[in-house]
């Protein structure tokens, strides 16, 4: 797909990236970091040892795939080190296909070898996504799947639409791992053929089969929903994160459940039934509280949207620790780095708005989708590779600037 990767220092720079990025997962405790984890590891013991999804009184309390990915290790290793290890290891490899994902949208958008390069390397030293990457959080297999999905748009073609259907499967993956994209997908796939298609009735072809296609690969899970639920459930019935930055406790749009919630509330939902009673109770809530305060929402929505934006940690605990201190530096590096050229080469490229706009599309939505439900870090680090693909141009026209400069100066003391 693009010629960069035909170079033996590249591939074998990548390994030693690998080896190091591995090396360092082999060397951290082999524990979990966040509460989340302990999710998957007990959805992959359940599958393991039972067959099911399940998770204590869950039916489905998350999307399957990465429970299924990680049933595969825990069924080699048990519960071990190894089992935690072995995962961070393939996540590792993982996270250098991104890069490569990346590098490959940098190469179809700029046709510019130097920016697929710098792409393919920045992706793989950016500080945030090493960081989830180490844990078993979904993030890196989430972004991996979603960067992937956006690479196959930009190397679909008029005339070779296999690119189409890989693009359109890297998405579905990226729904059985977290169903964010669910909207967006057949809106993608439309934005890209306005570039490709100059008919009206071939965009809207492509539109219907994408959505075709989302049912198709949907149906298994729509289908095992109904035997386990006997009603349809699309996704994981799950609200309760629309409850937690929708209430009449959370003045400040944060995302903890012991001081953003109405805990008497919280207390009546949870014994309220099963988890499809306690979803609808969750949204409900929710839905009431947003009706009955609109100018309120709005102003959540605004707090939520500098949450998601923010250069520094939204963390309020000890802002002197050396942690906390390293952790806004690498945000600083990192995020503030790839927003500040990203946004840079995003004006410079204006008139190109067409080839823009699938990763146009992609943070709006993000940014709408996360400042009505809850905001955070975290779940604006699927659009930072995209900050880092459009930004890369930037650097590589101010490289040739400089350089040309260079020259034009040394010729001129000859």
């Amino acid at each position: 797909m693009i010629n960069i990767l035909k170079s033996k220092k590249i591939l074998i720079s990548l390994f030693c990236c690998f080896t190091v990025i591995a090396v360092i997962d082999v060397i951290i405790p082999g524990r979990t970091f966040f509460p989340d984890e302990n999710y998957y590891i007990a959805e992959a013991k359940s599958i393991v040892e039972t067959g099911s999804f399940a998770v204590g009184s869950s039916k489905a309390p998350s999307m399957p795939m990465a429970g299924m990915i990680y049933a595969v290790f825990y069924k080699i290793f048990g519960d071990t080190v190894f089992f935690i290890r072995s995962v961070r290891v393939t996540q590792a490899f993982i996270h250098i296909l991104t890069a490569i994902g990346s590098a490959s949208i940098a190469w179809s958008i700029f046709k510019n070898e130097a920016t697929a390069k710098i792409v393919l390397f920045a992706v793989t030293v950016y500080p945030s996504l090493l960081a989830f990457q180490c844990t078993l959080m979904t993030e890196t297999l989430f972004i991996f799947t979603l960067v992937w999905g956006i690479a196959f748009l930009y190397l679909w073609k008029s005339d070779s639409r296999k690119y189409f259907f890989c693009s359109v499967m890297a998405f579905m993956f990226s729904l059985y791992v977290r169903p964010v994209i669910t909207t967006i997908m057949p809106i993608l796939t439309g934005a890209r053929s306005m570039a490709l298609e100059s008919s009206w009735r071939n965009r809207i072809r492509y539109v219907l089969l994408s959505c075709v296609l989302f049912v198709a690969c949907m149906s298994p899970w729509w289908i095992r929903n109904w035997g386990v639920f006997g009603k349809f459930v699309p996704f994981a019935p799950a609200s309760g994160n629309f409850y937690l930055g929708n209430n009449p406790a959370n003045k400040t749009a944060g995302i903890d459940w012991s001081t953003d919630v109405e805990q008497a509330v919280v207390d009546r939902i949870s014994s309220s039934g099963d988890e499809l009673a306690v979803s609808k109770a969750y949204m409900d809530e929710a839905k009431k509280y947003i009706l009955e305060n609109k100018v309120i929402f709005l102003h959540n929505m605004w707090l939520k949207f500098k949450r998601f934006w923010n250069f520094t940690s939204n963390y309020k605990g000890n802002m002197y620790s050396k942690a906390f201190l390293l952790y806004n530096i690498s945000l600083l590096l990192g995020w503030g780095t790839a927003f500040t050229l990203g946004v840079v080469s995003f004006f410079i490229n204006r008139k190109r708005w067409r080839d823009f706009l699938p990763i146009y599309l992609l943070i709006a939505y993000f940014t709408f989708i996360h400042t009505v439900v809850i905001a955070s870090l975290r779940y604006r680090l699927p659009i930072e590779p995209f900050f880092i693909i459009v930004g890369a141009d930037c650097v590589t026209r101010i490289y040739n600037k400089l350089s040309g400069a260079y020259r034009t100066q040394g010729k001129s003391l000859q």
